[in-house]
């Protein structure tokens, strides 16, 4: 069993729809991410009234949008 002894390590993964917006540099608007979302392209988790995402799938995203994926 694998325990978390810090906690900064899972929040500093977590990013909001605007910090997404920011990774995408202006060219993925906000409808854009929820049609993504809705569509099971980009996941998310709802949290409240809000989408956290991970940081690392975002990225992950990013780079199979573009080609260049590993």
């Amino acid at each position: 069993m694998t325990m978390i002894t810090d906690t900064n390590t899972l929040t500093d993964d977590l990013i909001y729809i605007e910090d997404v917006m920011d990774m995408f540099c202006g060219k993925a608007s906000r409808n854009v991410i929820y049609a993504w979302i809705r569509e099971k392209k980009l996941p998310a988790m709802k949290v409240g009234r809000r989408f956290v995402f991970s940081r690392k799938r975002v990225h992950t995203f990013i780079a199979k949008q573009l080609g260049t994926a590993v």
